[in-house]
């Protein structure tokens, strides 16, 4: 089980805490409409699907199929409404939220993604389930 689904699973779905995910568009030029297709996949409940097979294709290097098309096809294998999909993606419909999300994260310091807080507490990069059990054990405790 992925390190996020088993916070999920232990801490969000048994109410102990909430999970806000912001975007950071700072990997590069297709970084903003990749972020912005994944919203709009999750307006159709497949948010993390379309998010971990993106992040699967980056770390195979294939940023070359970061576009509006690869997208639109990725979101045809995850059976998602095309029509609706391909409105939102070409509509820009969370550009504006993607912009403000990384001017945040900017603000806030964070120069790397994927970077987690935990009540203020930054962990940085993809880190085994302990590393974010003992910071939520941590933050519960107090």
């Amino acid at each position: 089980m992925s390190t996020a689904r088993q916070i999920d699973k232990d801490y969000v779905a048994t109410g102990k805490v909430r999970v806000v995910i912001k975007n950071r568009a700072g990997l590069g030029a297709e970084s903003q409409p990749a972020a912005e297709a994944a919203l709009c996949a999750g307006d159709q409940g497949k948010y993390w699907e379309f998010s971990d097979k993106l992040s699967e294709a980056l770390m195979a290097g294939n940023r070359a199929g970061f576009n509006k098309d690869s997208y639109k096809a990725l979101a045809g294998e995850l059976g998602l409404n095309a029509a609706a999909f391909g409105q939102c993606v070409d509509g820009g419909k969370y550009a504006r939220q993607v912009k403000a999300e990384t001017d945040e994260s900017t603000r806030l310091g964070i120069t790397s993604t994927p970077t987690f807080l935990v009540n203020g507490t930054k962990i940085i990069g993809a880190q085994p389930y302990q590393t974010f059990q003992v910071a939520i054990e941590a933050e519960l405790g107090k």
